[in-house]
């Protein structure tokens, strides 16, 4: 059962890793607004397969309605306002670097469960802050002379976006933790549920900002077929199979030894930024990554 757990927590990895390749082939035609709500067919549809292929789960709540709350809240602290922060990073500073500086999360989970949940503070806790730090500065700062006044404007901008995307993904890993471990809810339910409220809230939010320009909602309409097929790809993987294999390897393995391993997708990622979009890495900025993995280890040893 340890080594499913560990199997979950590559394949999420990958997953992950994924989601954001998609997600910038969509946005060189969707804004983020028609981005989050497109993504969401994508998400409700493999989430509504996993629910009904998984024998311990249920579509139906069957569950105290109080905690639909929670689930809610997930939804707008990580799909919402983290998403909308991570999409604009990726437009500033690219791919591989906004996903290489929000891959310090764990960081974010190890405060945020000392004050919630009243974890202790250890010394790999503090020297891994250190080399993650020192990572995420040389990924934001290994392109700087190349960059203009502007360009160094946007990119403090996109790194700010990235770090404020992690700490919005953090608060709701502990949210879903405390939701499987001290509620026992099925991890395939809660990906349903939050695909669906997720669904509810981007489309309510295209609808209202679109609701006195029907031109725009044309755009959307008229998107190319490829587009529509990168949008439903970067929810189908980045979010469900993601999510929903994340939370399967948490149930078995404890959430310090899944972080980081599920932390080796900006690697990922970014290998398949420089393939697919001939994005430009300095070795710093590679040695910066690689710094924020090490950082993640020595955290969580």
């Amino acid at each position: 059962m340890y080594f499913a757990g560990v199997l979950y927590c590559c394949a999420a990895a990958v997953f992950w890793a994924l989601g954001p390749v998609f997600l910038k082939k969509g946005l060189a035609f969707l804004d983020h607004t028609e981005m989050s709500a497109s993504r969401t067919i994508g998400f409700a549809a493999a989430s509504l397969i996993f629910c009904i292929f998984d024998p311990n789960a249920f579509i139906l709540w069957r569950f105290p309605s109080w905690l639909l709350l929670f689930v809610f809240i997930n939804i707008l602290v990580g799909n919402v306002l983290g998403d909308l922060c991570y999409f604009k990073s990726l437009e500033l500073i690219g791919v591989s670097r906004a996903v290489g500086t929000t891959c310090c999360y764990p960081l974010f989970v190890t405060a945020i469960s000392f004050f919630w949940l009243g974890e202790s503070l250890t010394l790999p806790l503090v020297l891994g802050t250190g080399v993650m730090i020192a990572g995420l500065f040389m990924l934001k700062s290994g392109g700087r002379r190349a960059a203009g006044a502007g360009n160094e404007t946007a990119s403090w901008k996109g790194f700010l976006l990235a770090l404020a995307a992690a700490f919005c993904w953090a608060a709701v890993m502990v949210l879903q933790k405390w939701l499987l471990s001290v509620h026992d809810l099925p991890a395939a339910s809660i990906t349903l549920w939050r695909a669906l409220f997720l669904f509810a809230v981007s489309w309510g939010i295209w609808a209202w900002r679109t609701r006195k320009e029907p031109e725009k909602r044309l755009h959307l309409l008229r998107a190319p077929r490829t587009i529509w097929a990168y949008a439903i790809a970067a929810g189908t993987f980045g979010l469900a199979a993601g999510g929903y294999v994340f939370a399967l390897a948490i149930q078995i393995i404890p959430v310090s030894v899944a972080t980081p391993i599920t932390a080796t997708s900006p690697l990922i990622a970014a290998g398949m930024a420089v393939v697919m979009f001939h994005e430009s890495m300095r070795p710093v900025q590679w040695a910066g990554i690689l710094c924020i993995l090490g950082g993640v280890l020595t955290v969580t040893a």
